[in-house]
């Protein structure tokens, strides 16, 4: 988890010694078949920070992606999960980032990663609202964005494999 320091929005926050710990963990248990092709990242620091876990366990350069950010959304708070959820579902509450926009950002930074990747596995570190559209946008209407962000763990590791399957892997434990 990422340190929720007083007075900064989220997309500030980074993550503790122990978040890192939990990260490295993750990282070791991660399955990637002939290798990171690319590993990409948010800036916001909590990201980048897991990134960098991964990145030191695979061996692999982290490539910083703005379009990787998550929903830009004007607050958290009480009342925040409700319209996440909504929000989920196709609703648009004022001052959020468009789905489509959300979607298409994300996609062509997954695409283009593919594209270097080969066949090797592109490692995206993000966000749940964010993977939450992108996954939608590219699985369909049978996608649960809603179950899929509610069911994120911090960190958490999911595989699209190429039969384009969605399943999580073996999750870290929280140390």
């Amino acid at each position: 988890m990422a340190v929720q320091a007083e007075g900064a929005h989220p997309t500030e926050w980074e993550l503790d010694d122990a978040g890192r710990g939990t990260a490295r963990h993750l990282a070791e248990r991660l399955e990637v078949g002939e290798g990171v092709g690319a590993l990409l990242t948010s800036t916001e620091p909590k990201a980048l920070g897991t990134a960098e876990e991964v990145g030191a366990v695979w061996g692999v350069p982290v490539v910083v992606d703005e379009r990787l950010r998550e929903a830009m959304r004007p607050w958290i708070g009480p009342g925040y999960r409700a319209v996440v959820h909504r929000y989920l579902r196709g609703e648009l509450p004022e001052g959020w980032e468009p789905h489509g926009d959300v979607a298409r950002r994300v996609g062509a930074a997954v695409r283009e990663a593919s594209e270097r990747a080969g066949e090797r596995t592109v490692v995206v570190v993000s966000h749940g609202l964010s993977l939450a559209l992108h996954l939608g946008e590219r699985l369909g209407p049978e996608f649960d964005r809603e179950g899929f962000w509610s069911s994120l763990a911090f960190p958490d590791a999911w595989v699209l494999d190429q039969q384009g399957f969605l399943h999580r892997c073996e999750r870290a434990p929280h140390l």
